[in-house]
């Protein structure tokens, strides 16, 4: 007989949280955000701005919010009985889950940062450091940890730098007897508090991107998605929101993204559309009806699913450009709307590719390695597929 699903509170009886689809089908689109964001940042050109100037001005917004997602989706995964104890098994699920991929496109930087210095006698892509000192860091995803002098190599990954380490400090947490995990999450939620009543000159400081700031914009949002997820798994079995509401929290928090035209990302204000828009869009696509069903279409689904290929890949295909315009002396039409959705559609392809030849074998190969915490405790080979 088929796995008994208890729907409304997403666990099965073997106590793994269940697939929320519409949960991937905002990372994709956030992905897709963020695609434009450095489209328009790196290529100096904006077109079909009448769709896509919120993604153009707020697209590093985004990042934030995988970060608030993914606090909500390992905190669901993590945070039982089940599966918090095993550390080790944990920390090697999350890198099977994000390393892979990251040393392909890492090499693939390196790869055409050299040709593009060294054969055809050009400045680094977008002043990247991509020294042997930054490679080491890169390799060892402390490329944003506060030991680089600035960014390097695959741009994009220092959000997978930031997380990781993150990562490693939540699943350490968990490992720990629970009262003292909970005190631990106590006093991360005051730091935070304490962040949020600072004066505005000194969260200016703290929360604009910077070597250090960084890893704080990723506490914050990942610390928002834990207490998001522990609000909502106390209080979702007790009473029922209404799917109206829900689907209004939505298009609500969606609104304010559109609306919100930052002067970069410092201030009140934009941890004020982390804490409270992000959270309740998640909320909303959870429990809407309407936006619910719209998440879950399949070519929606696909996208989540093939996201953080999305996102890791799109920043080498803008690197892969730029060097056949400096090969071949050409100039880009960057301008062109139909280059645009050429691009859009070559990073969904390469990402295609890329999470089939790179991301689900290097899943497979953690989990097939000879290592006793990578089977269960019924001696099943794990599924390392949706833990973000």
């Amino acid at each position: 007989m088929g796995e008994f699903v208890d729907y409304e509170s997403g666990l099965s009886r073997n106590r793994e949280p269940t697939r929320l689809h519409e949960l991937d089908s905002l990372r994709a689109l956030a992905a897709i955000g963020v695609v434009a964001s450095h489209y328009a940042s790196i290529f100096r050109a904006a077109p079909l701005p009448w769709l896509l100037t919120p993604f153009y001005q707020n697209g590093e917004l985004l990042v934030d919010f995988f970060f608030v997602l993914s606090g909500f989706v390992l905190a669901r995964a993590y945070w039982n009985d089940r599966r918090s104890a095993t550390f080790a098994k944990n920390i090697c699920e999350r890198v099977a889950r994000m390393y892979p991929l990251h040393l392909v496109t890492l090499c693939a930087m390196a790869g055409m940062q050299w040709i593009l210095i060294h054969r055809l006698n050009s400045p680094p892509f977008v002043g990247l450091l991509n020294d042997t000192y930054h490679f080491v860091l890169n390799l060892l995803l402390l490329n944003r940890s506060g030991l680089e002098r600035g960014h390097s190599f695959n741009f994009s990954s220092w959000s997978i730098s930031t997380e990781f380490l993150v990562n490693i400090v939540f699943l350490a947490a968990l490992a720990l007897p629970r009262h003292i995990a909970r005190a631990g999450l106590f006093a991360l939620l005051t730091l935070f508090a304490v962040l949020l009543a600072a004066p505005k000159g000194s969260l200016n400081g703290l929360i604009a991107p910077g070597t250090a700031n960084d890893m704080v914009r990723t506490i914050i949002g990942f610390c928002c998605g834990i207490a998001l997820h522990r609000v909502h798994s106390h209080w979702s079995p007790r009473m029922k929101l209404n799917r109206g509401v829900a689907d209004g929290l939505a298009v609500a928090a969606v609104a304010v993204f559109i609306c919100y035209n930052p002067e970069g990302l410092a201030g009140l204000l934009h941890l004020v559309v982390v804490v409270i828009c992000f959270p309740a869009l998640i909320i909303g696509a959870i429990h809407g009806w309407i936006v619910q069903r719209v998440l879950t279409l399949p070519p929606l689904v696909y996208l989540g699913t093939i996201s953080y290929s999305i996102y890791l890949v799109h920043f080498p295909l803008q690197f892969a450009s730029h060097l056949a315009s400096v090969a071949f002396l050409i100039q880009m039409p960057y301008d062109s709307p139909f280059f645009l959705m050429g691009f859009f559609l070559a990073v969904i392809g390469l990402a295609s590719v890329a999470y089939r030849l790179i991301e689900v074998p290097g899943k497979k190969a953690f989990a097939k390695a000879p290592i006793p915490f990578f089977a269960d405790p019924l001696g099943q080979p794990l599924d390392l597929g949706n833990r973000k």
